[in-house]
């Protein structure tokens, strides 16, 4: 098959678990057979176009324009994909479906399918009542609808849990057949071969100390604030303990002002985005690894610790 893949995010542009799912999936529909076509944000110096090892990739830039909110940011996004897809299609031809990966990427996927009739599946990541306990606000009430009308849109959803499932069928009253869950697939041999890099321990902690680890973005569903809340009972039975924080977010100022204002500092760091080893260095670095999530699409999924 010929697969268009509609991402606002794709590798080396991280902004959340979208970029990761999406390289590898496209890497393994490539494996059995599949022609994969990826349309993504350009971020930085990335190139406009790659070919990530078989997999096509586009990139676009935004119009030299600055929106006026987030929610016009993300239409002008989808005004750009649209030309690259419609550019695409005149040279190589049409495509057998379209995959899109998220609300952010409605109105091209569904421009794209009513012009040239081609069948959208799209993926749920999370919802945005799910991210915010509710809809609280109107531009959560505009996103939430988007992600209806992608559903709606879509011959199939693709949800990575049974969680996600019945979430989403509260929220948009999907029929159930329409839902299909696939758990994020897990690298089973990705820590192979990889021992604790003690000097790579030391640039966060002490030998002595106990490592509690946290990877992952800095926002409130995340749960990082409670995590934080939690360290002077944690430091009351483990004096040892220093909890580093990995990752970014809007969140970042206001918990290193959390960190401050309990007088904890040197017990906790923040380590920044990681990525490539530094991930497996450092959860082979650390004790434990908590996950303090709010909401977590993949609740119901199988974990399995590589912590040593």
């Amino acid at each position: 098959m010929k697969i268009l893949m509609l991402t606002w995010e794709y590798p080396p542009r991280v902004v959340g678990g979208i970029s990761r799912v999406v390289y590898d999936l496209s890497k393994t529909l490539l494996k059995d057979g599949h022609d994969v076509t990826v349309i993504t944000y350009r971020d930085g110096d990335s190139p406009h176009f790659e070919d990530d090892k078989g997999v096509k990739v586009y990139r676009v830039d935004n119009y030299m324009i600055n929106p006026n909110n987030f929610i016009d940011w993300v239409m002008q996004m989808n005004f750009n994909m649209l030309a690259k897809a419609n550019e695409i299609i005149a040279e190589q031809g049409t495509f057998d479906v379209i995959h899109a990966h998220d609300w952010l990427v409605t109105y091209s996927a569904k421009t794209l399918k009513n012009s040239y009739n081609i069948p959208i599946v799209s993926t749920i990541h999370a919802t945005e009542a799910g991210r915010n306990s509710g809809i609280h606000d109107e531009q959560q009430r505009y996103i939430n609808d988007t992600e209806w009308m992608l559903t709606y849109e879509s011959a199939e959803v693709i949800v990575n849990s049974n969680y996600m499932k019945s979430e989403l069928q509260r929220l948009f009253g999907l029929p159930y057949e329409k839902i299909n869950v696939v758990p994020n697939g897990v690298n089973m041999n990705l820590f192979n071969g990889i021992e604790r890099d003690y000097d790579f321990r030391r640039r966060y902690a002490m030998d002595n100390e106990k490592i509690i680890l946290f990877m992952g973005r800095l926002v409130y569903e995340k749960g990082i604030q409670h995590l934080i809340s939690a360290m002077p009972k944690i430091l009351a039975g483990y004096q040892d303990s220093k909890l580093i924080i990995c990752g970014k977010g809007g969140m970042l100022d206001e918990l290193k002002q959390q960190v401050n204002a309990m007088g904890i500092g040197n017990k906790v760091y923040f380590a920044g985005y990681m990525g490539g080893k530094d991930v497996q260095k450092m959860y082979k670095a650390a004790d434990v690894a908590v996950f303090p999530s709010t909401y977590e699409p993949f609740r119901n999924c199988s974990i399995r610790s590589h912590v040593k």
